[in-house]
């Protein structure tokens, strides 16, 4: 069912609001034969998003016994950062745009990140006053648009009064995109209201939208408007006209997908699949439910190189003027061709895929005794994937507790919990508990090891030992040769073990042993990891690999050649679903646009990295900070 734009999850799209890209304050002519000026308000700009970057790292730590010092840090990053954005506006004199787009960054902030709706609404109000006075009529249409969501929060109706007024405005000056996006705020607002007479009001602009889509020939809007009301259907009853209205819909929608624009559009597909196997399963009817069961998992398993990472993706608007509309990252949009969109935000992958494991058990649940469990296992999986490190710790005591009522218990295993227990506090960021766990005699490779598991164990924990004492600026820095060397009478074992063999030369490749290594013995470990890591198809090694050559051989170069290396790179760490490599891939790629001059696709690819690091350990972003910003190789952490 579609769902508000406030809510974290949901399963239908909606139209976001984000800010221009907020341009530098300029210099008069006159300091031009002075001496060089600091720039305060693009200083202060710059700090505030470093604030507000640092503080969303804290607020989604999965740790839980850091949590409520990660709260108490949030707070601080988070007052700093808007702190710095009230100082431009109220200190600083700036030009008219400039002003505009912090007023609506700052709105923005205190919107999504704080209870302070008064002091947004303030906020925008002088904001849009501002817009009318210099005719910044993008500007103001993101600034209605978002504070409408800001007064739904203390009076809807009043809101939507307000909403009104900016529709019929936008209607009046035949802003067509604009229509369309606040049409469809105004449906998702009324969503979260229920009532049945509010249900009855979304149809009634679902039908507004449609009928001015279907006037003008935009086909997107026409496919996405049906699907929504589909899922209106669904959410509104169960009865069989309801069912029945709801796959009328989706019927017109499939029949859009015969457009060539239209069928190329696959979050579109995927959501117009999610409704269409929502119908069966309200119907119980498992005949029907699988197949579509099938064609749904067939869409999450096919690529997805056009899905953005934080769920946003766009519809064209063939019928709007591209001269009236503006360049930028907010909600209407014009690329570089000159095509119109509007942009909308659903879920990210990695919960389009959770649901998929949801709705696919449901449609398997009736022959979950008969089918190998299959219902229950996909249910598990879906699990799994929601906080992977979170799940890790608590499975782990589990496996603890579970450990310890079994009598005898076998060596092998309290090794294993062991090492798992170690792999997770590095995987979080705690190094210091994780080398401590890695440095025990009993998973030391000096030690008695007394089975092929026990050696696989302890040159394990050797290579994650190296990986930890890997900064120059670690105390035990300067043991990393002679932890090499302790591995040399395993290398048959290593040789043996693909995955072994790929970590070993990775580490070989990046490692002074006991000195730097050359450019061709670099070349000849990353190939033998990168081929070694392919022939045990895993993704994770691959992409730590690429990622490795990127930053060795193409680092500070332009050209087809280095952008083949990083975009690689980037898909092996989005196919491999591994949050800190995407982040550290999507810098690559930042970079290497930036240096190309395509700066507004550099800031988009860094945009999307940030955001996935949101969803990163605080103590593993703290780490990846440290690293970048003192020039380290990012990939050895």
């Amino acid at each position: 069912m579609p769902t508000p734009p406030r809510q974290q999850t949901q399963n239908a799209p909606r139209t976001v609001s984000t800010p221009a890209t907020i341009p530098t304050a300029t210099v008069s002519a006159s300091a031009a034969f002075q001496q060089p000026s600091i720039d305060y308000p693009f200083l202060l700009l710059s700090l505030a998003e470093d604030y507000l970057a640092a503080a969303r790292g804290q607020a989604y730590s999965r740790a839980s016994k850091d949590q409520k010092n990660n709260m108490r840090q949030y707070c601080k990053l988070l007052a700093t950062g808007l702190a710095c954005l009230e100082t431009v506006l109220k200190k600083f004199k700036v030009q008219p745009q400039m002003e505009a787009n912090v007023r609506l960054r700052y709105a923005s902030v205190l919107y999504n990140e704080t209870e302070n709706m008064l002091e947004a609404e303030q906020c925008l109000s002088g904001g849009i006053k501002l817009c009318d006075r210099y005719r910044f009529f993008d500007l103001k249409y993101n600034m209605e648009h978002l504070l409408a969501q800001v007064l739904f929060k203390g009076s809807p109706r009043a809101a939507m009064k307000f909403l009104d007024g900016v529709i019929k405005d936008a209607e009046a000056y035949q802003h067509t995109a604009w229509i369309y996006a606040l049409r469809f705020l105004k449906v998702f607002l009324l969503l979260q209201l229920s009532s049945h007479q509010d249900i009855l009001s979304s149809h009634s602009q679902l039908k507004n939208i449609s009928t001015l889509a279907d006037r003008t020939g935009d086909k997107a809007i026409l496919a996405i408007v049906s699907t929504l009301e589909a899922l209106v259907h669904l959410r509104q009853s169960s009865s069989a006209e309801s069912i029945e209205q709801a796959q009328r819909a989706i019927a017109l929608a499939r029949s859009l997908q015969h457009d060539r624009v239209v069928g190329q559009i696959s979050q579109l597909a995927l959501l117009i699949d999610i409704a269409d196997l929502s119908c069966s399963l309200q119907q119980f009817d498992p005949t029907q439910a699988v197949p579509k069961m099938q064609a749904m998992q067939a869409l999450l398993e096919s690529p997805r190189d056009d899905w953005n990472e934080d769920g946003t993706f766009s519809l064209p608007v063939l019928s709007q003027d591209s001269s009236r509309a503006p360049h930028g990252n907010g909600i209407v949009r014009k690329d570089p061709m000159g095509s119109v969109s509007v942009r909308f935000s659903w879920a990210p992958w990695t919960d389009l895929y959770i649901l998929g494991y949801l709705l696919s058990s449901m449609s398997l649940a009736h022959r979950n005794t008969t089918d190998g469990l299959r219902s229950e296992q996909m249910l598990k999986e879906g699990l799994r994937n929601l906080d992977t490190w979170d799940d890790a710790q608590q499975q782990l005591q589990g496996l603890n507790d579970t450990a310890a009522a079994i009598s005898p218990r076998p060596e092998i295993l309290g090794l294993i919990i062991q090492y798992l227990d170690g792999m997770v506090n590095q995987g979080t960021g705690h190094l210091d508990t994780a080398l401590s766990i890695f440095q025990r005699p009993c998973l030391s490779i000096t030690g008695k090891l007394f089975s092929p598991a026990h050696m696989d164990l302890a040159i394990l924990s050797t290579l994650n030992t190296i990986l930890i004492l890997h900064p120059p600026s670690h105390p035990l820095h300067q043991t990393l040769p002679t932890l090499l060397c302790s591995l040399h009478p395993y290398l048959t074992r290593i040789q043996s073990t693909k995955p072994l063999l790929a970590a070993y030369n990775l580490i070989l490749a990046t490692t002074p042993n006991p000195d730097p290594p050359t450019i061709p013995r670099t070349k000849q470990h990353l190939q033998t990891a990168l081929q070694a890591a392919k022939s045990a198809s895993n993704i994770q090694l691959q992409c730590i690999t690429l990622n490795f050559m990127s930053f060795k051989f193409f680092k500070g170069l332009v050209g087809e050649q280095a952008e083949k290396s990083v975009r690689a790179s980037e898909n092996l760490a989005r196919k491999g679903m591994d949050g800190l490599w995407r982040s550290v891939s999507a810098g690559s790629v930042g970079e290497m646009l930036e240096m190309a001059g395509r700066m507004e696709e550099a800031g988009t690819v860094r945009h999307t990295g940030r955001e996935i690091a949101r969803g990163l350990p605080a103590s593993v972003v703290q780490w990846e900070d440290a690293e970048v910003d003192g020039g380290g190789e990012v990939v050895m952490k």
